[in-house]
């Protein structure tokens, strides 16, 4: 499904209102037609023990990529939410910008494959995942009050 860009920037502006994606710095820069791109900032905040990235902001990315990118295909009032994720760590990062770009591989009925991959603000390669989101009613999952999501 084609989204015109009032309902992508309505899409992003409630995706980037989560207080998670708030909290790890991320935000959706666009969506549209089955793919996804987002950035994150990669601070001090995100760091392992080992002062580096730690693999949870990766897989956190990762999921949202291909969430998103899901969600761009479904119809009015269905929703998806992770059933399954995969991830490869292909290198770090310490401090910088990550750019996640993820897209639908397979749409069906009740689920839905996405890939994403994840790269530093160079085009280094840090990440890659696949996604599998279970495609669900509005009643199926019990959600946060978000009051412009039935918009």
């Amino acid at each position: 499904m084609e989204l015109d860009e009032s309902v992508r920037e309505n899409f992003r502006n409630i995706l980037n209102s989560s207080p998670m994606y708030q909290h790890m710095q991320m935000r959706v820069v666009d969506a549209g037609e089955g793919r996804s791109r987002l950035e994150m900032v990669a601070c001090s905040d995100l760091h392992s023990l080992y002062g580096m990235l730690h693999g949870g902001a990766a897989a956190t990315i990762v999921d949202s990529a291909c969430g998103i990118a899901v969600g761009t295909m479904l119809e009015p009032g269905e929703m998806c939410v992770t059933v399954d994720l995969r991830i490869n760590y292909i290198s770090n990062l310490k401090e910088g910008t990550l750019i996640a770009e993820g897209r639908v591989i397979h749409k069906g009925k009740q689920t839905g494959v996405a890939e994403a991959e994840v790269r530093d603000a160079d085009g280094n390669l840090i990440a890659v995942g696949m996604s599998t989101q279970l495609i669900c009613a509005p009643g199926d999952v019990r959600m946060a009050d978000y009051p412009d999501l039935d918009k």
